[in-house]
């Protein structure tokens, strides 16, 4: 079994489930990105470099409003 690596520029995340035959893997992450642009250019979006979301600061304050049970 091989890596299926997401195919957007700047993604390293592998091991993707959905695949195109025009614009090859995409992973889950960068499918939710996409959806949530609305309609857009899909070539321009697989181009445009990913960037990791480092505010980690909003990740706390999220994780204490929205605690585990």
């Amino acid at each position: 079994m091989g890596v299926l690596a997401c195919d957007r520029k700047g993604c390293e995340n592998i091991m993707c489930d959905y695949y195109s035959h025009d614009f090859g893997y995409i992973c889950y992450e960068c499918k939710s990105e996409l959806e949530q642009k609305g309609a857009c250019d899909i070539t321009d979006f697989m181009d445009s470099k990913k960037v990791a979301y480092e505010d980690q600061y909003w990740g706390k304050f999220v994780d204490s409003v929205f605690t585990r049970r």
